[in-house]
């Protein structure tokens, strides 16, 4: 009879130790000390400014043309939201520690005056929460405050900073690939200039404009020669063969015929020889001059070529945050939720209770 009663008040004491007392405690707190949290919710992506590739993306993605968005676009948003370089940047008007601060009568949702910046980043991520739609990649921001005015504007302005963050990653990322392509641009338009003039020099120091045209005329005018060379000595064998080789017109002849053969020698000097000027020589010269003169043109088309195709990707990769659903000013506190939290604390109480319990009886079970 004892033993009974001394278990039914050992019962009744954990029943008022592990459930009823902490519930009135919880009770108390809520209805209490906790304050009122206000939540403002906004629905963002990231796009694209243009894109080439066929829209494929269906849903929300191909009514907004978003077929280029993805995860890590999302993610780097996400973690960037939720850094200490937002925190700072916003710390300044929005004063975190004081407007999370009222009385110090709620430990759990204030924060404390004197918090370092540690503490300051996990209370930040608490009170602003980023979901990610896996399909669509439309972020959901929600922010809460003590009050509805703060929490929309703490929205506002993480939307704000947000979308100058993914406008400078996006424009820092296309300046880079427009400052190689100029970079490129530039080396080969000097590369050209420099080529033009070393051939305008080669020009004028010979005084020759083209060697290799000059080259063929100087073939043509020997291969004339040639000809009239042959003719002459033709002529001269048909007067050989009933004149004497002393008489007047075989001499004028054979005169003709020296003079056309001087001159063939000299016009042939003018291509061969191993004087520095000759135009055999000049033309190799000039022909790797003009060479270099058509390669660095078409590396020069290549480089107008390669920055127009820059600035079309740089513009193709550029970026917005497009706001699906602008953050409103709530009406009511969303937070604490005092039945929930009244209701589902007793049914976890009251399991433990019951754990309690069933430990007690398989400790009595084993010392008996």
């Amino acid at each position: 009879m004892f033993t009974k009663r001394k278990n039914k008040i050992i019962n009744f004491s954990l029943l008022i130790g592990l459930v009823i007392l902490p519930w009135v405690l919880i009770i108390f707190y809520v209805m209490t000390l906790a304050h009122p949290r206000y939540i403002s919710t906004a629905d963002v992506v990231v796009k694209q400014v243009s894109d080439t590739a066929v829209p494929t993306a269906g849903g929300l993605s191909a009514l907004l043309g978003v077929n280029s968005t993805s995860k890590e676009d999302a993610t780097y948003l996400t973690e960037y939201i939720l850094s200490n370089d937002m925190i700072k940047r916003l710390d300044q008007r929005f004063h975190f520690r004081d407007a999370y601060y009222i009385d110090g009568s709620d430990p759990i949702y204030e924060i404390a005056p004197d918090a370092t910046q540690e503490e300051l980043l996990e209370y930040f991520k608490d009170r602003v929460h980023i979901d990610l739609d896996e399909q669509s990649y439309v972020l959901t921001v929600t922010t809460e405050g003590f009050s509805p005015e703060y929490a929309l504007q703490l929205n506002q302005a993480i939307l704000k900073e947000s979308e100058q963050f993914v406008n400078r990653i996006s424009q820092q990322v296309a300046q880079d690939q427009l400052s190689f392509a100029e970079t490129q641009l530039k080396e080969a338009e000097d590369r050209l200039n420099s080529s033009k003039e070393q051939l305008l020099n080669y020009q004028n120091e010979n005084e020759i404009f083209d060697p290799q045209a000059n080259a063929q005329l100087v073939n043509q005018l020997i291969g004339s020669l040639q000809a009239q060379l042959a003719s002459l000595r033709t002529e001269e064998r048909q007067l050989l063969s009933y004149l004497n080789p002393d008489a007047p017109q075989v001499v004028s002849l054979r005169s003709q015929i020296s003079a056309v053969e001087e001159q063939i020698a000299q016009e042939q000097t003018k291509l061969t020889s191993p004087n520095t000027t000759k135009l055999n020589r000049q033309a190799v010269q000039f022909e790797s001059i003009k060479a270099d003169v058509e390669f660095a043109t078409e590396l020069y088309k290549l480089s107008l070529s390669s920055l127009e195709k820059a600035r079309l990707e740089a513009f193709r990769k550029m970026k917005n945050l497009i706001v699906i659903s602008a953050p409103y000013e709530a009406e009511e506190a969303t937070y604490p939720r005092h039945m929930y939290i009244i209701w589902t604390s007793l049914a976890l109480l009251l399991v433990l209770y019951g754990f309690v319990r069933l430990v007690m009886a398989v400790i009595k079970d084993h010392r008996s």
